[in-house]
């Protein structure tokens, strides 16, 4: 006489198979997305001290995004842009990548090692692998070191997630220590503007809906710094197509009736 959990250990992967081509079918696949960001395309201001600037990117088809920049939370004091930044262009970093435009934040500088810029970026549907760089996290002596921390997301549904990975194109010009959302990546040596050498690489593989981080001056010297955000490259969650979910729910329903049929056929003597 065969039991159930041999008959569900034969069925369930046949189920399994039809639960996956059902999702796919319902949900339709994964569109890649690279957002470059666009020829003089921050213009809302520079943030003071206590202030949060946003704006909106409506042309990432298929998913547009909005990008805010805080500096140092709602203190009166803060960091002290360079004219005209943020910006959206090719100088003064690179990141080695010529010609590529990067949000590029550059102050020249800032109250205190505990003051600092936060860029948040939200997407208007829920992504996942996605992947950017953080350009010339390096540091000089007596002027600055740059300080990456705070790096997490926001996860489809809630709840506030770690990048899955935080690593050095180039080693040498910074580290990263700890884990989760205590990783903190800091300049250490000064690098070429025009090369990776102080590239950072983040992946979060969501889905996520919102990422930030923070950075901040951790010389003494609080002088003039700069960094950019590059290129973002993500996969935009498919949407469940409607009349889907009740044909899944059916599709379970028709399956593990199957098992039960046969179930009780097998328990006859």
């Amino acid at each position: 006489m065969r039991s159930f959990s041999r008959l569900s250990g034969k069925w369930l992967p046949r189920l399994r198979v039809l639960l996956g081509v059902g999702l796919m079918l319902a949900s339709g696949t994964a569109r890649g997305t690279v957002f470059n960001w666009p020829d003089a395309g921050w213009t809302a201001g520079s943030p003071g001290p206590g202030q949060t600037f946003s704006q909106d990117f409506t042309s990432v088809t298929p998913n547009d995004i909005n990008v805010s920049i805080n500096n140092n939370d709602t203190s009166s004091q803060g960091a002290t842009w360079q004219p005209n930044y943020p910006q959206v262009g090719t100088t003064p970093v690179t990141g080695g990548l010529t010609g590529t435009n990067a949000l590029q934040l550059y102050v020249v500088s800032q109250s205190s090692v505990s003051s600092f810029i936060r860029t948040t970026v939200t997407f208007n549907t829920p992504v996942i692998n996605l992947t950017f760089q953080i350009w010339d996290v390096d540091a000089s002596s007596g002027q600055f070191a740059d300080k990456i921390s705070n790096i997490q997301a926001l996860a489809q549904g809630g709840g506030i997630v770690a990048a899955d990975s935080v690593t050095s194109e180039v080693s040498g010009y910074n580290t990263i220590s700890g884990s989760g959302l205590s990783r903190v990546v800091l300049g250490i040596a000064n690098a070429n503007n025009a090369t990776n050498q102080g590239t950072i690489d983040v992946s979060f593989l969501g889905p996520i809906t919102q990422f930030s981080f923070d950075w901040s001056n951790n010389d003494p010297g609080l002088g003039a710094q700069a960094i950019a955000l590059g290129p973002l490259t993500y996969a935009i969650v498919p949407e469940l197509r409607q009349g889907w979910g009740a044909a899944l729910l059916c599709l379970l329903l028709v399956a593990f009736d199957g098992i039960a049929r046969r179930s009780r056929a097998s328990a006859r003597p």
